[in-house]
Protein backbone atom coordinates (compact mmCIF):
# COMPACT_ATOMS: atom_id res chain seq x y z
CA UNK A 1 0.00 0.00 0.00
CA UNK A 2 2.78 2.43 0.89
CA UNK A 3 4.58 1.65 -2.36
CA UNK A 4 1.42 2.25 -4.41
CA UNK A 5 0.81 5.52 -2.58
CA UNK A 6 4.37 6.65 -3.32
CA UNK A 7 4.12 5.83 -7.05
CA UNK A 8 0.75 7.54 -7.46
CA UNK A 9 1.90 10.67 -5.63
CA UNK A 10 5.08 10.91 -7.71
CA UNK A 11 3.14 10.57 -10.97
CA UNK A 12 0.56 13.15 -9.97
CA UNK A 13 3.19 15.73 -8.92
CA UNK A 14 5.26 15.20 -12.06
CA UNK A 15 2.26 15.25 -14.37
CA UNK A 16 0.87 18.37 -12.77
CA UNK A 17 4.09 20.26 -13.36
CA UNK A 18 4.54 18.96 -16.88
CA UNK A 19 1.02 19.86 -18.09
CA UNK A 20 1.08 23.22 -16.37
CA UNK A 21 4.14 24.43 -18.26
CA UNK A 22 2.56 25.17 -21.70
CA UNK A 23 -0.08 27.30 -19.96
CA UNK A 24 2.62 29.24 -18.17
CA UNK A 25 4.45 29.91 -21.44
CA UNK A 26 1.28 31.25 -23.06
CA UNK A 27 0.68 33.62 -20.16
CA UNK A 28 4.28 34.82 -19.91
CA UNK A 29 4.03 36.89 -23.07
CA UNK A 30 7.33 35.59 -24.41
CA UNK A 31 8.30 34.90 -28.02
CA UNK A 32 6.26 32.20 -29.78
CA UNK A 33 7.89 28.81 -30.17
CA UNK A 34 9.88 28.05 -33.34
CA UNK A 35 7.66 25.79 -35.45
CA UNK A 36 10.20 25.26 -38.27
CA UNK A 37 10.93 21.60 -38.94
CA UNK A 38 14.74 21.34 -39.22
CA UNK A 39 14.42 18.35 -41.54
CA UNK A 40 12.74 20.48 -44.23
CA UNK A 41 14.52 23.49 -45.76
CA UNK A 42 12.32 25.92 -47.66
CA UNK A 43 13.76 28.12 -50.45
CA UNK A 44 12.46 30.16 -53.36
CA UNK A 45 12.91 27.29 -55.79
CA UNK A 46 11.08 24.82 -53.56
CA UNK A 47 8.33 26.69 -51.69
CA UNK A 48 6.32 23.56 -50.91
CA UNK A 49 9.19 21.87 -49.10
CA UNK A 50 9.43 18.98 -51.52
CA UNK A 51 12.81 17.35 -52.03
CA UNK A 52 14.92 19.00 -54.73
CA UNK A 53 17.41 16.18 -54.81
CA UNK A 54 19.97 18.09 -52.73
CA UNK A 55 20.85 16.91 -49.23
CA UNK A 56 18.96 19.05 -46.67
CA UNK A 57 21.06 21.08 -44.27
CA UNK A 58 20.05 20.74 -40.61
CA UNK A 59 21.27 22.98 -37.82
CA UNK A 60 23.96 21.48 -35.64
CA UNK A 61 22.59 20.06 -32.38
CA UNK A 62 25.20 18.84 -29.96
CA UNK A 63 22.59 17.90 -27.34
CA UNK A 64 22.77 18.56 -23.62
CA UNK A 65 26.03 18.61 -21.74
CA UNK A 66 26.81 17.62 -18.19
CA UNK A 67 27.54 20.59 -15.94
CA UNK A 68 28.88 19.75 -12.46
CA UNK A 69 29.95 22.08 -9.66
CA UNK A 70 31.72 20.74 -6.60
CA UNK A 71 31.48 22.41 -3.21
CA UNK A 72 32.27 21.78 0.42
CA UNK A 73 33.09 23.25 3.79
CA UNK A 74 35.50 22.77 6.66
CA UNK A 75 34.45 24.11 10.06
CA UNK A 76 35.89 24.38 13.55
CA UNK A 77 34.47 25.56 16.87
CA UNK A 78 36.03 27.53 19.69
CA UNK A 79 33.59 26.79 22.49
CA UNK A 80 33.26 27.83 26.13
CA UNK A 81 30.27 26.82 28.25
CA UNK A 82 29.36 27.64 31.83
CA UNK A 83 27.69 24.45 33.01
CA UNK A 84 28.77 24.55 36.63
CA UNK A 85 30.13 21.01 36.20
CA UNK A 86 31.79 18.98 33.43
CA UNK A 87 29.70 17.07 30.95
CA UNK A 88 29.45 13.34 31.49
CA UNK A 89 28.92 10.33 29.28
CA UNK A 90 30.71 7.40 27.69
CA UNK A 91 31.88 9.30 24.60
CA UNK A 92 32.60 12.72 26.10
CA UNK A 93 36.23 13.83 25.97
CA UNK A 94 36.52 15.24 29.48
CA UNK A 95 39.95 16.66 28.70
CA UNK A 96 38.07 19.52 27.05
CA UNK A 97 35.81 19.96 30.07
CA UNK A 98 33.42 22.74 28.98
CA UNK A 99 35.63 24.53 26.50
CA UNK A 100 38.19 24.05 23.78
CA UNK A 101 39.07 24.23 20.10
CA UNK A 102 37.29 21.39 18.30
CA UNK A 103 36.60 20.04 14.84
CA UNK A 104 33.00 20.69 13.78
CA UNK A 105 32.38 19.18 10.37
CA UNK A 106 33.71 18.56 6.87
CA UNK A 107 31.21 18.45 4.04
CA UNK A 108 31.62 17.65 0.39
CA UNK A 109 28.93 18.16 -2.22
CA UNK A 110 28.09 18.51 -5.89
CA UNK A 111 25.29 20.00 -7.92
CA UNK A 112 24.68 20.32 -11.60
CA UNK A 113 22.51 19.67 -14.60
CA UNK A 114 22.17 17.70 -17.81
CA UNK A 115 19.64 19.47 -19.94
CA UNK A 116 16.51 19.62 -17.82
CA UNK A 117 17.84 17.05 -15.38
CA UNK A 118 19.24 18.59 -12.19
CA UNK A 119 20.82 17.22 -9.03
CA UNK A 120 22.22 18.37 -5.70
CA UNK A 121 23.91 16.32 -2.97
CA UNK A 122 26.06 16.85 0.10
CA UNK A 123 27.67 14.40 2.50
CA UNK A 124 28.85 15.32 5.99
CA UNK A 125 31.66 14.06 8.18
CA UNK A 126 31.14 14.79 11.88
CA UNK A 127 33.03 13.67 14.99
CA UNK A 128 32.16 10.12 16.02
CA UNK A 129 30.35 11.37 19.13
CA UNK A 130 28.02 13.33 16.81
CA UNK A 131 27.21 10.29 14.69
CA UNK A 132 30.13 10.23 12.27
CA UNK A 133 29.13 9.99 8.59
CA UNK A 134 25.73 10.79 7.12
CA UNK A 135 24.01 12.47 4.22
CA UNK A 136 22.92 16.08 4.56
CA UNK A 137 20.82 16.04 1.39
CA UNK A 138 20.81 14.34 -1.98
CA UNK A 139 18.24 14.51 -4.75
CA UNK A 140 17.77 14.35 -8.51
CA UNK A 141 15.09 16.29 -10.33
CA UNK A 142 13.75 17.84 -13.48
CA UNK A 143 13.50 21.55 -14.23
CA UNK A 144 10.47 22.20 -16.41
CA UNK A 145 11.22 25.93 -16.46
CA UNK A 146 12.95 28.56 -14.35
CA UNK A 147 9.83 28.55 -12.18
CA UNK A 148 8.95 24.86 -11.96
CA UNK A 149 10.88 21.80 -10.88
CA UNK A 150 10.46 18.47 -9.13
CA UNK A 151 13.00 16.82 -6.79
CA UNK A 152 13.24 13.15 -5.79
CA UNK A 153 15.45 12.05 -2.90
CA UNK A 154 16.45 13.59 0.42
CA UNK A 155 15.36 17.23 0.17
CA UNK A 156 14.60 20.10 2.50
CA UNK A 157 11.04 19.80 3.83
CA UNK A 158 8.92 22.76 2.64
CA UNK A 159 7.92 24.17 6.01
CA UNK A 160 8.30 27.65 7.48
CA UNK A 161 10.99 30.19 6.67
CA UNK A 162 13.66 28.78 4.40
CA UNK A 163 16.49 28.06 4.29
CA UNK A 164 16.60 29.00 8.02
CA UNK A 165 14.23 30.65 10.49
CA UNK A 166 17.25 31.89 12.47
CA UNK A 167 20.54 33.72 11.85
CA UNK A 168 22.89 32.17 14.43
CA UNK A 169 25.10 29.10 14.32
CA UNK A 170 23.07 27.55 17.18
CA UNK A 171 19.74 27.82 15.27
CA UNK A 172 16.46 28.51 17.04
CA UNK A 173 14.69 25.78 19.01
CA UNK A 174 12.39 25.33 15.99
CA UNK A 175 15.20 23.19 14.57
CA UNK A 176 15.40 20.88 17.61
CA UNK A 177 11.72 19.88 17.37
CA UNK A 178 12.03 19.06 13.64
CA UNK A 179 10.47 22.21 12.16
CA UNK A 180 13.50 24.09 10.80
CA UNK A 181 15.96 22.93 8.13
CA UNK A 182 14.48 19.43 8.18
CA UNK A 183 15.33 16.88 5.47
CA UNK A 184 13.30 13.79 4.56
CA UNK A 185 13.17 11.23 1.74
CA UNK A 186 10.49 11.54 -0.93
CA UNK A 187 9.34 13.76 -3.79
CA UNK A 188 8.88 17.55 -3.83
CA UNK A 189 7.41 19.92 -6.43
CA UNK A 190 8.13 23.66 -6.50
CA UNK A 191 6.66 26.70 -8.24
CA UNK A 192 8.57 29.94 -7.57
CA UNK A 193 7.71 32.91 -9.79
CA UNK A 194 5.90 36.26 -9.85
CA UNK A 195 6.34 36.62 -6.10
CA UNK A 196 4.83 33.21 -5.33
CA UNK A 197 6.59 30.38 -3.51
CA UNK A 198 4.39 27.28 -3.67
CA UNK A 199 5.75 23.89 -2.67
CA UNK A 200 4.20 20.48 -2.11
CA UNK A 201 5.84 17.24 -1.06
CA UNK A 202 5.30 13.63 -0.08
CA UNK A 203 7.92 11.94 2.10
CA UNK A 204 7.78 8.20 2.51
CA UNK A 205 10.07 8.35 5.54
CA UNK A 206 12.74 10.47 7.21
CA UNK A 207 16.24 10.49 5.77
CA UNK A 208 18.08 7.25 6.41
CA UNK A 209 21.81 6.96 6.98
CA UNK A 210 22.21 3.42 5.66
CA UNK A 211 19.93 1.08 3.73
CA UNK A 212 17.88 -1.16 6.06
CA UNK A 213 19.82 0.14 9.09
CA UNK A 214 19.32 3.88 9.39
CA UNK A 215 16.91 3.97 12.30
CA UNK A 216 19.02 5.67 14.95
CA UNK A 217 19.68 9.33 15.73
CA UNK A 218 22.90 9.62 13.69
CA UNK A 219 21.56 12.16 11.20
CA UNK A 220 21.67 15.87 10.44
CA UNK A 221 18.06 17.00 11.00
CA UNK A 222 15.77 16.16 13.90
CA UNK A 223 13.11 13.46 13.38
CA UNK A 224 11.09 11.05 15.47
CA UNK A 225 13.59 8.19 15.76
CA UNK A 226 12.89 4.56 16.69
CA UNK A 227 16.38 3.77 18.03
CA UNK A 228 18.85 5.41 20.36
CA UNK A 229 22.16 7.12 19.87
CA UNK A 230 24.19 4.36 18.26
CA UNK A 231 27.36 4.10 20.33
CA UNK A 232 25.86 6.14 23.18
CA UNK A 233 24.44 4.26 26.14
CA UNK A 234 23.12 4.63 29.67
CA UNK A 235 20.89 7.40 30.99
CA UNK A 236 22.51 10.22 29.04
CA UNK A 237 20.10 10.03 26.08
CA UNK A 238 16.39 9.29 25.72
CA UNK A 239 15.55 5.60 25.56
CA UNK A 240 14.27 4.26 22.20
CA UNK A 241 10.54 3.67 21.69
CA UNK A 242 10.44 2.03 18.24
CA UNK A 243 8.38 4.83 16.65
CA UNK A 244 9.32 6.53 13.36
CA UNK A 245 7.89 8.92 10.77
CA UNK A 246 6.13 7.72 7.61
CA UNK A 247 3.95 8.94 4.74
CA UNK A 248 4.20 12.67 5.40
CA UNK A 249 2.58 15.34 3.21
CA UNK A 250 3.74 18.95 3.21
CA UNK A 251 2.41 22.15 1.67
CA UNK A 252 3.77 25.68 1.77
CA UNK A 253 2.34 28.85 0.22
CA UNK A 254 4.12 32.21 0.51
CA UNK A 255 4.04 35.51 -1.35
CA UNK A 256 6.75 38.18 -1.61
CA UNK A 257 5.99 41.86 -1.98
CA UNK A 258 8.84 43.48 -3.89
CA UNK A 259 10.00 46.86 -2.57
CA UNK A 260 12.53 47.48 -5.32
CA UNK A 261 16.01 48.43 -4.16
CA UNK A 262 14.76 48.57 -0.54
CA UNK A 263 14.05 44.84 -0.27
CA UNK A 264 10.98 42.64 0.12
CA UNK A 265 8.29 41.39 2.50
CA UNK A 266 7.38 37.70 2.37
CA UNK A 267 4.41 36.20 4.23
CA UNK A 268 3.21 32.62 4.17
CA UNK A 269 1.69 29.58 5.81
CA UNK A 270 2.88 25.97 5.99
CA UNK A 271 1.36 22.67 7.00
CA UNK A 272 2.34 19.04 7.30
CA UNK A 273 0.55 15.84 8.24
CA UNK A 274 1.82 12.29 8.32
CA UNK A 275 1.94 9.00 10.17
CA UNK A 276 3.90 7.75 13.15
CA UNK A 277 4.67 4.05 12.79
CA UNK A 278 5.30 1.65 15.66
CA UNK A 279 7.85 -0.73 14.18
CA UNK A 280 7.14 -3.46 16.71
CA UNK A 281 3.34 -3.64 16.40
CA UNK A 282 2.80 -2.12 12.96
CA UNK A 283 0.29 0.29 14.44
CA UNK A 284 0.06 3.86 13.17
CA UNK A 285 -1.25 7.20 14.36
CA UNK A 286 -0.95 10.74 13.02
CA UNK A 287 1.25 13.76 13.51
CA UNK A 288 0.69 17.28 12.19
CA UNK A 289 2.11 20.79 12.33
CA UNK A 290 1.32 24.19 10.91
CA UNK A 291 3.05 27.56 10.88
CA UNK A 292 2.52 31.19 9.95
CA UNK A 293 5.67 33.05 8.95
CA UNK A 294 6.96 36.49 7.99
CA UNK A 295 10.29 37.43 6.46
CA UNK A 296 11.49 40.84 5.40
CA UNK A 297 14.55 42.67 4.11
CA UNK A 298 14.58 46.46 4.23
CA UNK A 299 17.89 47.87 3.06
CA UNK A 300 20.33 46.42 5.62
CA UNK A 301 17.66 45.27 8.09
CA UNK A 302 16.50 41.65 8.04
CA UNK A 303 13.59 40.30 10.09
CA UNK A 304 12.10 36.82 10.54
CA UNK A 305 9.03 35.91 12.63
CA UNK A 306 7.36 32.51 12.88
CA UNK A 307 4.73 30.80 15.01
CA UNK A 308 4.28 27.03 14.80
CA UNK A 309 2.25 24.37 16.57
CA UNK A 310 2.89 20.64 16.43
CA UNK A 311 1.03 17.56 17.67
CA UNK A 312 2.46 14.03 17.59
CA UNK A 313 0.57 10.90 18.61
CA UNK A 314 2.94 7.94 19.11
CA UNK A 315 1.07 4.60 18.72
CA UNK A 316 1.45 1.57 20.97
CA UNK A 317 3.26 3.28 23.87
CA UNK A 318 2.22 3.48 27.50
CA UNK A 319 2.91 7.22 27.76
CA UNK A 320 1.89 9.24 24.72
CA UNK A 321 2.75 12.63 26.24
CA UNK A 322 6.09 12.62 24.44
CA UNK A 323 8.02 11.28 21.45
CA UNK A 324 11.75 10.68 21.04
CA UNK A 325 13.48 12.92 18.51
CA UNK A 326 17.13 12.85 17.65
CA UNK A 327 20.04 14.00 15.54
CA UNK A 328 23.82 14.02 15.97
CA UNK A 329 23.49 10.63 17.75
CA UNK A 330 21.85 12.26 20.79
CA UNK A 331 18.09 11.62 21.05
CA UNK A 332 15.93 13.54 23.51
CA UNK A 333 12.27 13.54 24.52
CA UNK A 334 9.91 16.11 22.97
CA UNK A 335 6.43 16.98 24.27
CA UNK A 336 3.72 15.55 22.01
CA UNK A 337 1.89 18.89 21.92
CA UNK A 338 3.87 22.11 21.82
CA UNK A 339 4.04 25.60 20.33
CA UNK A 340 7.17 27.34 19.06
CA UNK A 341 7.72 31.10 18.94
CA UNK A 342 10.69 32.12 16.80
CA UNK A 343 12.20 35.45 15.78
CA UNK A 344 15.40 36.79 14.31
CA UNK A 345 16.63 40.34 13.71
CA UNK A 346 19.83 41.08 11.78
CA UNK A 347 21.56 44.00 10.08
CA UNK A 348 23.93 43.79 7.14
CA UNK A 349 26.87 46.19 7.41
CA UNK A 350 29.14 46.48 4.34
CA UNK A 351 32.81 46.54 5.31
CA UNK A 352 36.00 47.18 3.37
CA UNK A 353 38.81 46.02 5.66
CA UNK A 354 41.22 43.66 3.99
CA UNK A 355 39.31 40.52 2.94
CA UNK A 356 36.28 41.34 5.15
CA UNK A 357 33.27 42.38 3.07
CA UNK A 358 30.40 42.30 5.58
CA UNK A 359 29.57 42.06 9.27
CA UNK A 360 26.05 41.00 10.20
CA UNK A 361 25.03 41.41 13.86
CA UNK A 362 21.92 39.48 14.89
CA UNK A 363 19.64 38.59 17.77
CA UNK A 364 17.69 35.30 17.75
CA UNK A 365 14.92 34.45 20.21
CA UNK A 366 12.87 31.28 20.46
CA UNK A 367 10.59 29.62 23.00
CA UNK A 368 8.87 26.24 23.17
CA UNK A 369 5.74 25.98 25.33
CA UNK A 370 4.10 22.65 26.19
CA UNK A 371 0.54 21.55 26.88
CA UNK A 372 1.41 19.52 29.99
CA UNK A 373 1.09 21.54 33.19
CA UNK A 374 4.33 21.73 35.15
CA UNK A 375 6.61 21.18 32.16
CA UNK A 376 9.02 24.11 31.85
CA UNK A 377 9.48 26.13 28.66
CA UNK A 378 12.60 26.04 26.52
CA UNK A 379 13.90 29.57 26.01
CA UNK A 380 16.89 30.75 23.99
CA UNK A 381 18.47 34.18 23.49
CA UNK A 382 21.34 34.29 21.02
CA UNK A 383 23.33 37.47 20.42
CA UNK A 384 26.08 37.37 17.84
CA UNK A 385 27.46 38.44 14.50
CA UNK A 386 28.57 36.87 11.24
CA UNK A 387 31.83 38.03 9.63
CA UNK A 388 32.14 37.39 5.88
CA UNK A 389 35.53 37.42 4.16
CA UNK A 390 35.45 35.76 0.77
CA UNK A 391 35.09 32.00 1.36
CA UNK A 392 35.52 32.45 5.12
CA UNK A 393 32.45 32.82 7.35
CA UNK A 394 32.86 33.25 11.10
CA UNK A 395 29.90 33.02 13.49
CA UNK A 396 30.44 34.54 16.94
CA UNK A 397 27.61 33.66 19.35
CA UNK A 398 26.68 34.28 22.96
CA UNK A 399 23.93 31.78 23.76
CA UNK A 400 21.91 32.34 26.94
CA UNK A 401 19.32 29.61 27.29
CA UNK A 402 17.55 27.00 29.36
CA UNK A 403 16.84 23.63 27.84
CA UNK A 404 19.03 23.97 24.73
CA UNK A 405 20.63 20.72 23.43
CA UNK A 406 23.95 22.42 22.64
CA UNK A 407 24.03 24.39 25.89
CA UNK A 408 23.20 21.67 28.43
CA UNK A 409 25.38 19.25 30.37
CA UNK A 410 25.45 15.83 28.73
CA UNK A 411 24.23 14.10 31.87
CA UNK A 412 20.97 12.76 33.32
CA UNK A 413 19.23 16.12 32.68
CA UNK A 414 19.68 15.78 28.91
CA UNK A 415 16.94 13.25 27.92
CA UNK A 416 14.05 15.39 29.24
CA UNK A 417 15.16 18.65 27.58
CA UNK A 418 11.93 19.24 25.68
CA UNK A 419 9.54 17.59 28.15
CA UNK A 420 9.85 18.27 31.89
CA UNK A 421 13.09 20.28 31.54
CA UNK A 422 13.28 19.86 35.31
CA UNK A 423 16.39 21.85 36.26
CA UNK A 424 15.08 24.94 34.38
CA UNK A 425 18.47 26.66 34.75
CA UNK A 426 19.83 29.49 32.65
CA UNK A 427 23.16 28.58 31.06
CA UNK A 428 25.63 30.53 28.97
CA UNK A 429 27.74 29.39 26.04
CA UNK A 430 30.19 31.37 23.94
CA UNK A 431 31.02 29.88 20.56
CA UNK A 432 33.07 30.92 17.54
CA UNK A 433 32.46 28.82 14.43
CA UNK A 434 35.16 29.22 11.77
CA UNK A 435 33.99 27.93 8.40
CA UNK A 436 35.77 27.76 5.06
CA UNK A 437 33.28 27.25 2.21
CA UNK A 438 34.40 26.31 -1.27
Amino acid sequence: MNRLLTICTALLLSAGLAFAEPIAQANDGGTPPDTTDPAVVLDDDNPDGESSGAEPTAPQDDGPTLDVNFSGSLRFNVLFRDYGKPSEGPTINNELQDGGFTFDTFRIGANGSYGGLIFDAEYAIYPESFGGLYIHHGWVGYEFSDARQVQVGVSQVPFGIQPYASSSWFFNTTYYVGLEDDYDAGIKALYQDNGWDIQGAYYMNAEQTTFFAGADAARYSYDVVPSGGGNLAGSFVAQPRGVSEANQFNAKVAYSFDHGDTGFTKVGVSGQRGQLLNRSTGGTDWHAAYAAHFQGRYAGLEAKLQFAQQELNPPGVTDDSYVVMGAYASPHEVASEHSVYSSSLAYHIPVSAGPISEIKPYYDFSQVTKEVDGWNDNVTHDIGFLTSAGPLFIYTDLNISKGHPFNQPFDTTFPQLFTEQNDNEWRTAFNINIGLYF
